[in-house]
């Protein structure tokens, strides 16, 4: 009797590796949603926007520049307990709102016989409560919204009790420095 062998295909093996790879790779890539997720989320708003500050001296803004000079002679020879003021203008020519916040130089900080001051609006009628300026900055006023100019009342004091050996002495430079902070309503 003859014996029958059975013929073996080549291609058996590779299917075998074949379906071994399928079956492997579809358990792998299954596991994948394992690591992804997602949930809405409400009440989020994300904004951008820009922030540019700008200054001018007098009632009018510019809608460009960032230092402003006060003209000296606004106060000069001043005399002991006198006050004298100057209206500035801050524009806000950029889409975000902003608060001013406005400080000293160190030095003009220090000084015991001159007190600074800054209100909103002009001087000849101002819109606020002045805030005393000292070293630290300190907010003044309402946020400015963009595409906006808002004036300031600066107000300089030289206080009564200055000494008599001061006479004739001048200050030779101060700096109010101004900052734009962000406002989130």
């Amino acid at each position: 009797m003859r014996r029958r062998q059975a013929r073996r295909s080549p291609l058996h093996p590779a299917l075998l590796t074949a379906s071994i790879a399928l079956v492997a790779g579809v358990s792998v890539g299954g596991s994948y949603a394992l690591w992804n997720g997602a949930a809405p989320i409400s009440g989020t708003e994300v904004r951008s926007g820009t922030l540019t500050a700008t200054v001018a001296v007098g009632d009018t803004g510019s809608p460009t520049a960032t230092l402003a000079a006060f003209d000296p002679a606004a106060f000069a020879d001043m005399l002991p307990g006198e006050v004298r003021s100057a209206t500035l203008t801050v524009g806000n020519t950029g889409t975000t709102a902003f608060l001013v916040a406005a400080s000293l130089d160190a030095a003009s900080a220090a000084s015991p016989y001159l007190g600074w001051a800054l209100a909103p609006g002009v001087c000849t009628a101002p819109a606020g409560a002045p805030v005393q300026l000292a070293a630290s900055p300190q907010n003044v006023g309402d946020a400015l919204p963009g595409s906006t100019f808002a004036s300031y009342c600066l107000t300089v004091t030289l206080s009564p009790d200055v000494p008599a050996s001061s006479a004739g002495t001048t200050v030779a430079t101060f700096t109010i420095l101004l900052d734009a902070n962000q406002y989130r309503p």
